[in-house]
């Protein structure tokens, strides 16, 4: 048993830590989120304190779960965040630009997004017209019988938008360039596994649609450094979504 674990620590020493941290730390985050966004933590943890009628809310909601949507992003942006950020600036003592964080943007920046939209709206109305599309958007829940949205959703939307920094930080920026030096073009590939597996909750198309999407996004943040295409364009069409989805509802205009 001894050799064995000496041969494993012999075999991992002779691979990049940067690419070992980040594949191992990914399998620990993104369970950690999957397990830990649902509500129920959130009123264990605040059940005994005088916030104890917000973890009630989450898990129960009564007028909208904006309050459980809210524990949702704040546990997803904590693990894509925190502790890689943590881990890239103290440990491996390198800058968050050289992770997707660079202040800048890649060149044709507009046109490219531009053209991005253009093609992304049409299909994102016309999976609106689909009940896969209804029956799972917008996330935010109203339970009110004529519910006054305005407030409520702009304040969901924020929060949606700064779970997408999140999202795009964690694999289009950390881990793909955490594992470009030892891994090349292969780590947009690597990246995209996972990334298109937490859309498995999500219409099929969406999920397939994950595949492109990540591995084009994937490819941009590998080309340029940076993440910031993939976030605009993420929250321009999560935006066109929920607008879409709460129009067919009935609950605008």
């Amino acid at each position: 048993m001894l050799e064995i674990a000496r041969q494993f620590k012999h075999d991992l020493g002779e691979l990049d830590r940067r690419a070992i941290f980040a594949l191992i730390y990914a399998a620990v985050g993104l369970t950690l989120i999957f397990y830990i966004k649902d509500p129920k933590f959130l009123n264990l943890i605040l059940a005994s304190t005088q916030f104890a009628h917000v973890g009630l809310e989450a898990e129960f909601p009564t007028t909208s779960n904006l309050y459980g949507l809210l524990w949702w992003a704040f546990i997803s942006v904590f693990f894509y965040v925190v502790p890689p950020v943590l881990f890239v600036l103290f440990v491996q003592k390198r800058k968050l630009s050289e992770i997707g964080l660079a202040a800048k943007v890649e060149p044709g920046f507009l046109k490219l997004l531009g053209i991005c939209i253009a093609i992304m709206l049409p299909l994102v109305y016309l999976m609106s017209l689909t009940e896969s599309f209804s029956s799972k958007y917008p996330f935010l829940q109203f339970y009110d019988v004529d519910p006054n949205i305005g407030t409520t959703l702009l304040i969901w939307e924020l929060i949606y938008f700064a779970q997408f920094f999140g999202l795009e930080f964690f694999f289009r920026g950390f881990l793909v360039h955490s594992l470009k030096p030892s891994l090349g073009f292969y780590s947009v590939l690597v990246m995209m596994v996972p990334y298109v597996m937490i859309h498995f909750q999500k219409p099929m198309a969406e999920t397939f649609a994950a595949i492109f999407a990540g591995l084009f996004l994937g490819w941009i943040s590998y080309k340029n450094g940076t993440i910031w295409l993939g976030l605009v364009l993420h929250c321009t069409v999560a935006l066109s979504m929920d607008i879409l989805a709460l129009y067919h509802k009935g609950l605008l205009f």
